[in-house]
């Protein structure tokens, strides 16, 4: 099952890398409680959040980062990406078909890190990549 928002105005793929790190997911989503156990730079720990407390990660990729619950039954990952003036919030779990209680919960979830992506975006001194120069 998959989830896809577009935040506009988009940041900057170096403002994404600098504010989407592991141990700043309780400030970017509600229902992440506390990342603990950082290691690998910061890149890996421990995330209790609304399903539970997993092994998670945050690394690097094209555009952006990926985020990846690594123990969870669900294999949860999501990416944020900014490329040719569209940030996107892409999110998936390895099953087609789940309790609709469920999806709800991780739409909720992708929600408000998407709020919290969207007022970064907008707050002052911040101006979208396309005006930034």
């Amino acid at each position: 099952m998959e989830w896809l928002y577009l935040i506009k105005p988009p940041l900057a793929v170096s403002r994404i890398e600098e504010v989407c790190t592991l141990a700043a997911l309780p400030a970017l989503c509600e229902d992440v409680y506390e990342v603990s156990g950082l290691r690998e730079a910061g890149r890996e720990g421990r995330v209790d959040c609304v399903w539970g407390v997993f092994d998670g990660r945050c690394l690097p990729i094209r555009n952006g980062v990926r985020y990846e619950l690594v123990s969870c039954p669900n294999a949860l990952q999501w990416t944020v990406t900014s490329r040719n003036g569209e940030m996107t919030l892409h999110g998936s779990i390895n099953m087609a078909d789940v309790d609709p209680d469920f999806a709800e919960s991780i739409e909720l979830f992708l929600g408000q890190f998407r709020d919290s992506l969207q007022r970064l975006a907008t707050a002052d001194g911040y101006l979208p990549v396309d005006q930034a120069l």
